[in-house]
């Protein structure tokens, strides 16, 4: 039984000794943090009179992926897709490249070892962030069922490990998400919404654009709305869960506590939503969806939604593809790739960071509220550091702005003398 617990206190986390509340160390602003404080207090504790670990690492791997899918559950937040990543890590790198060592030896050489092997594999340094984040988790449960791990690689960083650190940014950091312009995307609407009465893949893919363009929303809450999720008596789009067919179909919970929220409805999609809902009062007048499946009685899926956006990339010229018989879409090349529905919500909460100044109803808990995130801090992180490109009239007075507050008209006056 463990002799610590992690506290909350005065928005920042504490460890604390149980048999006495008194607190071990300092606060910590994240719970991550307090957590490898606590495991390394843990190990501390047992080491004068346990024994170390018997355990080598690579077999104690095997058996925490058998502990994952055994956890796993269809339906939940964790299930076997979650679960085959430790699978996928345990088959392709730990037990080819992981040092044969125990589990109390298995501190940073043995780690920095072990991130040397497989980037002599050729594995990009994206993936080896992956590895050792999965390892931490791998190494906190052992240390949680007292198997006596060294836990000092927790604190383990790997973009200090200079050896597999590349020189260029695009093979170090997170691609960037491409934005199309907005003349663009109207292209594709307006393309689209000319055959929404006579096609019904038309109709499909003029309303997909609209919803993602208006709302920024995730693929897998596109699925997931009902009809009743338009509340027009409060001009409320209410974001209430997701369709995952591998997963049961409707889920009555969202990605994160700040996903299932209320998205308020201004003039523009009270206009668009009152011509999809009289398409679909033709077409699907029984369906409780927004998007209804051509086929059956459950909305559109993901496969089918990722494959439109992707066909409709190509024929604007955004992207080359080949499509399948059995509708797969494979994308040969495009600047948009990964993230064919992500633009739109990139697009809007950059646009809604780059407003907060000028309009006081954008506060910051609005702008989370309506991205879905629990914090504003996610926001910002994600999308405050884009370039929102504007109109040419907007930069052009941008740039006239930053002349005047960088006082640029001084090498004016200098090239200006004769």
């Amino acid at each position: 039984m463990s002799k610590y617990r992690i506290t909350p206190k005065r928005k920042k986390w504490i460890v604390q000794r149980i048999e006495d509340r008194k607190t071990c160390g300092k606060p910590f602003k994240l719970k991550a943090e307090a957590e490898i404080f606590m495991l390394k207090l843990m190990a501390k504790a047992p080491a004068e009179n346990q024994p170390q670990s018997k355990l080598k690492i690579i077999e104690a791997f095997k058996t925490f992926v058998d502990y994952q899918f055994d956890k796993a559950k269809p339906g939940s937040r964790f299930n076997k897709t979650s679960a085959n990543a430790y699978k996928v890590e345990y088959d392709l790198r730990i037990s080819k490249f992981m040092p044969d060592k125990y589990l109390s030896e298995f501190n940073i050489l043995v780690m920095e070892d072990y991130l040397t092997n497989c980037h002599e594999a050729s594995y990009p340094y994206k993936t080896l962030k992956r590895s050792v984040r999965l390892i931490k988790t791998f190494i906190k449960r052992m240390a949680a069922i007292g198997t006596n791990p060294c836990v000092d690689m927790l604190e383990f960083k790997v973009h200090e490990f200079q050896k597999i650190v590349p020189d260029n940014d695009d093979l170090m950091f997170t691609k960037q998400v491409e934005l199309i312009d907005d003349q663009k995307v109207m292209e594709i609407i307006s393309e689209y919404y000319k055959n929404l009465w006579n096609d019904p893949h038309a109709a499909n893919t003029f309303a997909i654009f609209s919803m993602l363009f208006l709302f920024g929303l995730r693929a897998s809450e596109l699925s997931g709305i009902k009809r009743s999720a338009i509340d027009f008596e409060n001009r409320i789009l209410n974001i209430k869960g997701v369709y995952i067919p591998a997963e049961g179909g409707f889920l009555n919970r969202t990605k994160n506590r700040g996903s299932r929220r209320p998205i308020p409805i201004g003039d523009d999609a009270i206009q668009f939503l009152n011509v999809w809902l009289t398409y679909l009062e033709k077409n699907y007048k029984y369906s409780i969806w927004l998007f209804p499946s051509m086929k059956g009685d459950g909305p559109l899926c993901y496969k089918y939604i990722n494959a439109h956006v992707w066909k409709a990339y190509a024929k604007m010229g955004l992207a080359k593809i080949e499509c399948r018989k059995d509708g797969h879409v494979k994308i040969v090349s495009s600047p948009l790739k990964y993230y064919p529905t992500k633009i739109f919500r990139h697009r809007l909460g950059s646009h809604l960071i780059e407003a907060m100044n000028k309009y006081n109803e954008l506060s910051k808990n609005e702008v989370k509220r309506i991205i879905g995130h629990t914090q504003y801090s996610t926001t910002a992180e994600i999308y405050g550091n884009k370039i929102v490109r504007g109109t040419p009239e907007e930069r052009d007075a941008l740039a006239r702005v930053k002349e005047k507050a960088s006082k640029a008209n001084l090498l004016t006056q200098v090239i200006s003398q004769k």
